[in-house]
C-alpha cells in the first residue's frame, strides 16, 4: 500500500535519467507544479519538447550517460531510460542515498509512484492504483477531467478570495459553516462547471447576507 503525499519541490533538484518520451513526461508533470523546482536531465540525447525547455531556461540538460555519483543532492529521481539495467543502477544508487526514486514501468523497483492527474490551477485531483493497472488510472482520469473543467480552477481562486471576506460577514463558526453548505450545493456546483463563475458567486454572496440577517434577527 502507498502513502499518499503532495510534496512542495521549492527549491529542490529533481533529477530525470533518460531524454525520450517518458522523460519528457515526468519533466513536465513537474514543471506543471509550479517551475520552482531545480529539474536537471541526464541523457545523451533528448526530444526537441525537452530542447526547447533547456533553451527557455526550465530545465538543465546534461549530456552525457548516466554513471554512479550523478544523484548527488537529489530529493526526486525518475529512472526513465529504456534500458533495465541502466534504471536498475540508477535506482540502487538512488535508495544507497536515500532518495525517493521512480522507475518507469516497475513499481517493485520504485519508492514512490506518480498518480494520473487532473490539474485545475491549485484543485488537483489524482487517482492511483499503486502501478497495478495505468490504463485504469487513465481511464478514471479522463472521466473526472469531464466533470472538473478549468472553470473549478478560476472557481478555487474565487473562493478563497471569499473565504477572506466572509470572516468579516460572518464573525461565528456556525454561521460560516452554513455558508459553506451552500457552497457546495448542487446547483452552485453546476454553475461552475457551466462555467457561470460570476452567477456562482452572486448567490453566494446573497447566501452570506441571508445568513448574515438570519443572524442579527435570532440576536435581537
Amino acid at each position: 500500500m502507498l502513502y499518499p503525499m503532495n510534496v512542495d519541490l521549492t527549491g529542490c533538484l529533481v533529477i530525470i535519467i533518460g531524454g525520450g518520451a517518458v522523460a519528457e513526461r515526468k519533466v513536465r508533470g513537474v514543471l506543471a507544479a509550479g517551475e520552482t523546482a531545480f529539474v536537471r536531465v541526464i541523457a545523451p540525447e533528448i526530444t526537441a519538447q525537452l530542447r526547447t525547455s533547456v533553451d527557455d531556461g526550465r530545465i538543465e540538460w546534461h549530456s552525457v550517460c548516466y554513471t554512479y555519483g550523478m544523484l548527488e543532492g537529489a530529493f526526486l529521481v525518475y529512472a526513465a531510460t529504456d534500458s533495465a539495467t541502466i534504471n536498475a543502477k540508477v535506482a540502487a544508487e538512488a535508495k544507497e542515498r536515500g532518495i525517493l526514486v521512480n522507475v518507469i514501468d516497475d513499481p517493485s523497483a520504485s519508492s514512490f509512484q506518480i498518480p494520473s492527474s487532473v490539474r485545475r490551477g491549485n484543485f488537483l485531483l489524482t487517482v492511483s492504483t499503486g502501478g497495478r493497472s495505468p490504463a485504469l488510472s487513465h481511464a478514471v482520469r479522463m472521466e473526472l477531467e469531464q466533470l472538473y473543467p478549468a472553470s473549478f480552477g478560476v472557481w478555487l481562486d474565487c473562493v478563497a478570495r471569499l473565504r477572506r471576506e466572509m470572516w468579516t460577514m460572518l464573525p461565528t463558526s456556525r454561521e460560516r459553516t452554513e455558508f459553506w453548505r451552500m457552497a457546495l450545493r448542487p446547483h452552485i456546483l453546476n454553475m461552475v462547471h457551466d462555467g457561470e463563475l460570476e452567477k456562482a458567486e452572486v448567490e453566494l454572496r446573497n447566501a452570506a447576507l441571508d445568513i448574515g440577517a438570519k443572524s442579527s434577527d435570532s440576536s435581537d
